[in-house]
Protein backbone atom coordinates (compact mmCIF):
# COMPACT_ATOMS: atom_id res chain seq x y z
CA UNK A 1 0.00 0.00 0.00
CA UNK A 2 2.95 2.51 0.79
CA UNK A 3 4.52 1.90 -2.61
CA UNK A 4 1.43 2.46 -4.86
CA UNK A 5 0.50 5.57 -2.82
CA UNK A 6 4.26 6.81 -3.26
CA UNK A 7 3.64 6.03 -6.35
CA UNK A 8 0.57 7.81 -6.71
CA UNK A 9 2.39 10.82 -4.94
CA UNK A 10 5.32 10.91 -7.50
CA UNK A 11 3.01 10.94 -10.46
CA UNK A 12 0.85 13.95 -9.34
CA UNK A 13 3.71 15.69 -8.67
CA UNK A 14 5.28 15.33 -11.92
CA UNK A 15 2.60 15.51 -14.08
CA UNK A 16 0.77 18.23 -12.65
CA UNK A 17 0.94 21.62 -14.38
CA UNK A 18 -0.64 23.43 -11.54
CA UNK A 19 1.02 23.84 -7.74
CA UNK A 20 0.22 26.27 -5.38
CA UNK A 21 -1.19 28.47 -7.55
CA UNK A 22 0.71 29.02 -10.52
CA UNK A 23 0.61 27.18 -13.93
CA UNK A 24 3.60 25.92 -15.91
CA UNK A 25 3.97 23.67 -19.08
CA UNK A 26 6.81 22.69 -21.20
CA UNK A 27 5.83 22.80 -24.30
CA UNK A 28 6.84 21.94 -28.13
CA UNK A 29 8.35 24.00 -30.33
CA UNK A 30 4.98 23.95 -32.78
CA UNK A 31 3.08 24.74 -29.69
CA UNK A 32 4.95 27.72 -28.89
CA UNK A 33 4.57 28.97 -32.28
CA UNK A 34 0.74 28.21 -31.89
CA UNK A 35 0.48 30.48 -28.02
CA UNK A 36 2.29 33.61 -29.80
CA UNK A 37 0.07 33.46 -33.15
CA UNK A 38 -3.05 32.93 -31.04
CA UNK A 39 -2.47 35.59 -28.36
CA UNK A 40 -0.40 38.26 -31.23
CA UNK A 41 -3.28 40.80 -30.79
CA UNK A 42 -3.97 40.93 -27.62
CA UNK A 43 -0.75 41.49 -25.82
CA UNK A 44 -1.46 39.65 -23.40
CA UNK A 45 1.54 37.29 -24.01
CA UNK A 46 5.46 37.77 -22.90
CA UNK A 47 7.92 36.70 -24.80
CA UNK A 48 10.89 36.30 -22.34
CA UNK A 49 14.42 34.51 -23.79
CA UNK A 50 17.05 33.99 -21.34
CA UNK A 51 19.94 33.47 -23.30
CA UNK A 52 22.88 35.90 -23.18
CA UNK A 53 23.08 39.29 -25.02
CA UNK A 54 25.65 37.87 -27.50
CA UNK A 55 23.09 34.59 -28.39
CA UNK A 56 20.39 37.13 -28.74
CA UNK A 57 22.39 39.33 -31.03
CA UNK A 58 22.71 35.79 -33.13
CA UNK A 59 18.86 36.23 -33.65
CA UNK A 60 15.51 35.91 -31.78
CA UNK A 61 11.77 35.32 -31.58
CA UNK A 62 10.06 38.48 -32.86
CA UNK A 63 8.87 40.30 -29.38
CA UNK A 64 11.25 38.69 -27.35
CA UNK A 65 12.79 40.69 -24.60
CA UNK A 66 16.48 39.48 -22.97
CA UNK A 67 16.91 39.04 -19.58
CA UNK A 68 20.58 36.49 -18.57
CA UNK A 69 19.49 34.16 -17.14
CA UNK A 70 23.33 33.80 -16.28
CA UNK A 71 23.29 37.31 -15.35
CA UNK A 72 23.80 39.91 -12.30
CA UNK A 73 20.46 41.02 -12.32
CA UNK A 74 18.45 38.42 -13.16
CA UNK A 75 16.04 37.76 -10.10
CA UNK A 76 15.54 41.34 -9.37
CA UNK A 77 15.06 42.34 -13.57
CA UNK A 78 12.07 39.07 -13.50
CA UNK A 79 10.70 40.40 -10.32
CA UNK A 80 10.02 43.48 -11.57
CA UNK A 81 7.44 42.04 -14.20
CA UNK A 82 3.81 41.49 -14.10
CA UNK A 83 3.03 38.59 -12.26
CA UNK A 84 0.16 38.17 -13.98
CA UNK A 85 0.87 37.90 -17.83
CA UNK A 86 1.49 34.58 -19.41
CA UNK A 87 5.02 33.91 -20.17
CA UNK A 88 6.83 32.01 -22.61
CA UNK A 89 10.40 31.45 -21.67
CA UNK A 90 13.15 29.97 -23.99
CA UNK A 91 17.12 29.89 -24.52
CA UNK A 92 19.34 27.54 -26.83
CA UNK A 93 18.31 24.14 -26.10
CA UNK A 94 15.48 23.79 -22.76
CA UNK A 95 18.17 23.93 -20.06
CA UNK A 96 18.31 28.03 -18.66
CA UNK A 97 14.33 28.27 -19.61
CA UNK A 98 13.56 25.40 -17.20
CA UNK A 99 15.62 26.60 -14.43
CA UNK A 100 14.03 30.55 -15.07
CA UNK A 101 10.48 28.74 -15.31
CA UNK A 102 10.95 27.15 -11.94
CA UNK A 103 12.35 30.69 -10.56
CA UNK A 104 9.78 32.27 -12.01
CA UNK A 105 7.58 30.12 -10.46
CA UNK A 106 9.08 30.91 -7.16
CA UNK A 107 8.90 34.71 -7.58
CA UNK A 108 5.13 33.93 -7.98
CA UNK A 109 4.37 34.52 -12.09
CA UNK A 110 0.93 32.84 -12.54
CA UNK A 111 1.57 31.06 -16.39
CA UNK A 112 4.60 30.14 -17.66
CA UNK A 113 5.15 27.81 -20.67
CA UNK A 114 8.86 26.69 -21.27
CA UNK A 115 9.55 26.13 -24.61
CA UNK A 116 11.54 23.00 -25.05
CA UNK A 117 14.21 22.78 -27.39
CA UNK A 118 14.59 26.25 -27.57
CA UNK A 119 15.93 28.86 -30.60
CA UNK A 120 17.53 25.30 -31.89
CA UNK A 121 14.38 23.61 -32.17
CA UNK A 122 12.78 26.67 -33.24
CA UNK A 123 15.66 27.17 -36.09
CA UNK A 124 15.03 23.44 -36.57
CA UNK A 125 11.71 23.77 -37.24
CA UNK A 126 12.21 26.49 -39.69
CA UNK A 127 9.97 29.40 -37.96
CA UNK A 128 11.06 32.65 -38.55
CA UNK A 129 14.32 34.61 -36.20
CA UNK A 130 14.64 38.50 -35.96
CA UNK A 131 17.75 39.13 -37.06
CA UNK A 132 20.08 40.94 -33.89
CA UNK A 133 22.10 43.48 -33.45
CA UNK A 134 25.84 42.50 -33.48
Amino acid sequence: MKRISFILLIAVLGFSPIIAGNFYRNIKVKQADKLIRDHEKNGDLFILDVRSPGEFANGYIKGAVNIDFWGRGFVDSVSKLDKTRIYLVYCTSGVRSTGAMKKMCTLGFEKIYNMKGGIFGWRAARLPVTPGKK
